[in-house]
């Protein structure tokens, strides 16, 4: 056996081991269990076993042409129905290993045609073959898991080209010649592939940028919600503490209205009893539940609602604390007392009214808020469509509070009248 045909054959057990360590990385089997590693220590070399036996009685070429049943069939069970990995992931991620060992291949077939000589060829692959794959372990294994992982689109998106091009290889190189027969279809196919992917890639990548966007938009929009709900519980807090010191310092009005009284001046006494009452009521929140914070939030909506003309009834039944942040619980009722009582500011008088219940049930937060409406509202993913320029954040604020404190939302339109309920687990 000539020594060309030795290193060849020392190169197919180190592609072997190239190509099925990096699918073993991608899937993270070296990082994070390593009944993996184990598993394929045993794995490795009997298979590297099985082809030196096939390479010895069959030959090289004949070996390369059962590969897919002697070696990648077995990894794909074994991903499958050993490690439990998904069948599409673990196609993708053997496709993906097979095409990265085209690379160590592609300089051996550069290095043979510039020095005309296979054994230059055949050690420059020997060499090489290291150093891309410490790059690839390094840079394309945590980009490429990340790509599979996201989404099934994702995964769709950047797994077809690889399996596309295992397809291909194998039909025109290993079981046929058609590749270098000099077909112009063979000769375009993966110039072809490979910019049809790149346009699908294209489209889908400005997809998921503005995706993206929408999002960070969304979280500042909530971020400012969320401060300005920490701006309205201090100033809601302030006027309950204000409501205390009016309380502590009625002795002194008393005082005042006494000395009044005292010294003959009625009429002065009564402007200055109206005048504390005023003050006192204007600072004074009501009590609705026990939850400090839904009472601030219900007083300070009964004076908006008061002033609108809007008639606002509320049904609260909250513990002192619930399970839901106060700048969360905060923005959710704000958001959706207001949009209740701009819709309703529109209307003719005896239209004006809301309702808005809140309690726990069965160890969950029910939040919901009805009130009437005209015309038609549009949806959109189950949300409410805002025509003006500027609004319509507040149900995606409510929606993604909900999602985050693992609860649900929804949004109703039926009979003339609008419903928001909101479930949280306590």
């Amino acid at each position: 056996m000539e020594l060309v045909e030795i290193l060849e054959g020392v190169n197919y057990g180190l592609a072997f081991f190239f190509g099925s360590f990096l699918m073993l990385c991608i899937l993270k089997g070296w990082e994070e269990k390593r009944r993996r590693v184990v598993f394929f220590a045993v794995y490795w070399p009997a298979s590297l076993a099985l082809q030196t036996v096939s390479w010895l009685a069959l030959g090289l070429q004949t070996t390369k042409q059962i590969y897919p049943l002697i070696a990648l069939l077995p990894i794909l069970l074994i991903f499958v129905f050993i490690l439990k990995e998904p069948a599409a992931m673990s196609v993708v991620v053997i496709c993906t290993g097979y095409l990265c060992c085209q690379l160590p291949r592609f300089g051996e077939i550069i290095v043979t045609a510039v020095t005309r000589s296979a054994l230059a060829g055949q050690v420059f692959y020997t060499i090489i073959i290291a150093p891309i794959f410490l790059f690839l372990l390094r840079y394309f294994v945590p980009a490429a898991r990340d790509a599979m992982t996201e989404s099934p689109r994702s995964l769709f998106l950047f797994g077809g080209l690889p399996v596309i091009y295992c397809v291909f290889d194998y039909t025109t190189a290993i079981y046929s010649d058609v590749l270098y027969s000099g077909s112009r279809i063979v000769a375009q196919t993966i110039p072809t592939v490979v910019g049809l992917f790149y346009m699908i890639y294209t489209t889908a990548y400005r997809h998921q940028l503005q995706q993206r966007t929408q999002a960070k938009l969304l979280n500042s929009l909530m971020a400012a919600q969320l401060k300005q709900a920490e701006v309205e519980m201090t100033s809601l807090r302030q006027a309950d503490a204000q409501a205390v010191i009016y309380r502590h310092d009625m002795r002194h009005h008393l005082i005042a209205i006494d000395g009044f009284l005292a010294a003959g001046k009625p009429r002065q006494a009564r402007e200055y009893i109206k005048q504390s009452q005023a003050d006192i009521e204007a600072v004074t929140p009501k009590r609705f539940c026990e939850n400090e914070l839904v009472n601030l939030l219900c007083s300070s909506f009964s004076s908006k609602a008061e002033r609108m003309g809007v008639r606002l009834t509320l049904e609260t039944a909250l513990p002192g604390s619930v399970a839901v942040a106060d700048t969360e619980l905060c923005a959710l009722l704000s958001n959706g007392l207001e949009n209740a009582l701009n819709a309703v500011g529109v209307l003719r008088e005896n239209r004006r009214w809301v309702e808005f219940i809140c309690g726990v049930r069965t160890d969950k937060l029910l939040i919901e808020i009805k009130n009437p409406y005209e015309g038609q509202i549009l949806f959109r993913d189950g949300l409410p469509v805002s025509t003006r320029e500027g609004h319509g954040y507040g149900c995606q604020s409510i929606r993604a509070i909900a999602g985050r404190n693992r609860g649900l939302c929804d949004f109703e339109a039926e009979n003339g009248i609008f419903a928001l309920r909101v479930v949280i687990p306590m």
